[in-house]
């Protein structure tokens, strides 16, 4: 199995970061294929809606997603992770996931792929505050990318540097998500 994490984190250390890179280390222990995308460090450019992608079978910015797409479109499972700064994912990921459009042009036709997508937030209530993401990305992974089984997580309670092996939020998401990668037979 390959699967794709994608940490839009403008700080890689971070909480976002953390959880990602746990969820990495899970993956590579049960036999995963592993590639990381670290958004903060990308030359991702905005999507422009040019539309020439559909026309020209490829995207005409040249930049860092040149790469990224087709570990995407390789991936059995994509799981990203994003803080949520001012009531919305971080601007890289935004951009990230606008310049996707390219492959959802091209939806892809196999079946099984799933992806998980969480976002990390400071309010211990932001899974209540926070719950139109659920429904946004849900619909974006599943019928605008072609993701069989998409789950999508707010993990409350993540100020800045908060200890993820001690926080409930955390640690709850990370064992949903973990049998969600490797689910019991």
């Amino acid at each position: 199995m390959k699967i794709l994490f994608v940490n839009g984190s403008p700080r890689a250390q971070g909480n976002t970061g953390t959880m990602l890179r746990s969820l990495a280390k899970k993956a590579e222990g049960n036999g995963a294929e592993v590639n990381y995308l670290e958004l903060g460090e990308m030359n991702v450019q905005d999507c422009d809606g040019c539309y020439r992608c559909d026309v020209e079978d490829r995207c005409l910015r040249e930049d860092d997603m040149q790469g990224a797409y087709g570990l995407f479109r390789e991936a059995d499972m994509v799981i990203i992770g994003s803080p949520i700064y001012m009531g919305a994912e971080t601007g890289i990921t935004k951009c990230f996931m606008d310049r996707l459009y390219y492959l959802m042009s091209k939806k892809d036709e196999r079946t099984g792929r799933r992806a998980a997508v969480f976002f990390t937030c400071g309010l211990v209530e932001g899974h209540m505050v926070y719950g139109y993401m659920y429904n946004r990305y849900h619909k974006l992974l599943s019928d605008d990318l072609g993701f069989d089984d998409v789950r999508t997580f707010i993990v409350s309670g993540m100020k800045h540097e908060v200890n993820v092996d001690e926080n409930y939020y955390a640690q709850d998401t990370l064992k949903e998500i973990e049998g969600f990668m490797f689910p019991a037979d």
